[in-house]
């Protein structure tokens, strides 16, 4: 059985090296642990939780907290983020631990004083969470996988949603569209004050004026609404649009069949844009415009910063937002 002095040996450091590259700890440079990861993936060494644990004082899992409910719109994408999450955390030989209630403050409270897992991460993360100044004064490493005003000092990642909208009016405007139609999340997504829906939302309505584009907004009613109805609707209130604006999963995943039984061509009657996760946009072959949004790169970010978190508590607060690019492939 591989042991961790036979990754040393294979890496050219010490034992010592290798089990702190294991634990994220941020005084090993990047060149050595890359070193040491190697070694570890060719010997195809796996680390005994166990005994680690007890080493380290560590319980080596980390908390995904969740809402219980999810709704239909964020059921597939949250399970796409779930094992990505779980994959990453193995990485570094780490569990993950998923917490699913609508009580996420009591439940991070209470994981926590049990000393069930080391560090959290949040999910769907909304503007006014418990969940934040709960972690924040319970002082347990956590990372936001979101985009709140006001993180309280935790660490957060999410995709950059401001620039999102503001690359997409300028790539309609250079078109030279001026009449457009925002499909975006459902009304119960705006009010549980998610993030990532308002900060998209607010920019593109911004952006829209400033370029002299008129932008109809439509909302599903709640997250179990037909898209593909709400799409055909929205064509025949708005006929004078030339380009629609897709910040909706569900809406982009059926709109190719819905516009073809409409009869609509895209990209010939109608430009479309949508923002969606790259790892499903390839696979699916979305023929539309997309900002292609990581979510492999979110989440290694997420688990890195909270590894990082755990090591040094004291380091200054981290808030990235990426930039992702717009995807023009099957145009």
């Amino acid at each position: 059985m591989v042991n961790i002095s036979d990754v040393a040996r294979a890496a050219g450091v010490s034992k010592a090296t290798v089990s702190y590259v294991l634990s994220n700890d941020p005084r090993i440079t990047e060149q050595t642990a890359a070193k040491v990861r190697k070694a570890v993936e060719d010997l195809g060494y796996t680390v005994n939780h166990a005994a680690r644990a007890l080493s380290v004082k560590k319980t080596m899992t980390l908390g995904i907290i969740s809402p219980a409910y999810h709704g239909s719109y964020l059921s597939a994408l949250f399970g796409l983020h779930m094992y990505l999450l779980s994959e990453q955390a193995a990485k570094f030989g780490y569990d993950t631990l998923s917490i699913c209630s609508d009580s996420g403050d009591q439940a991070l409270n209470k994981a926590w004083a049990s000393r069930k897992v080391d560090g959290f991460i949040l999910m769907d993360v909304s503007d006014d969470d418990p969940r934040l100044s709960m972690a924040a004064s319970l002082g347990a490493p956590t990372v936001a996988f979101g985009s709140p005003l006001d993180s309280y000092g935790l660490d957060s990642v999410d995709s950059d949603f401001p620039k999102a909208a503001q690359h997409t009016i300028e790539y309609l405007a250079q078109e030279g569209h001026t009449e457009i139609i925002l499909l975006l999340w459902s009304r119960s997504i705006f009010r549980r004050k998610m993030g990532f829906a308002l900060r998209f939302r607010d920019t593109i309505l911004e952006q829209a004026k400033i370029h002299g584009i008129t932008a109809h907004i439509v909302f599903p009613e709640d997250d179990e609404s037909d898209p593909s109805v709400t799409i055909a609707a929205s064509l025949r209130d708005y006929p004078n649009a030339t380009a629609m604006v897709l910040h909706n999963e569900s809406a982009t995943i059926v709109a190719p069949q819905t516009f073809a039984d409409l009869g609509v061509h895209v990209p010939d009657d109608l430009r479309v844009v949508t923002l969606f996760p790259k790892q499903l946009f390839t696979s699916m072959r979305i023929p539309f415009v997309s900002i292609d949004i990581d979510v492999a790169a979110l989440v290694e970010t997420a688990i890195m910063l909270l590894l990082s978190r755990i090591s040094n508590p004291n380091a200054p607060m981290v808030r990235q937002a990426f930039d992702f690019p717009m995807s023009l492939k099957y145009q």
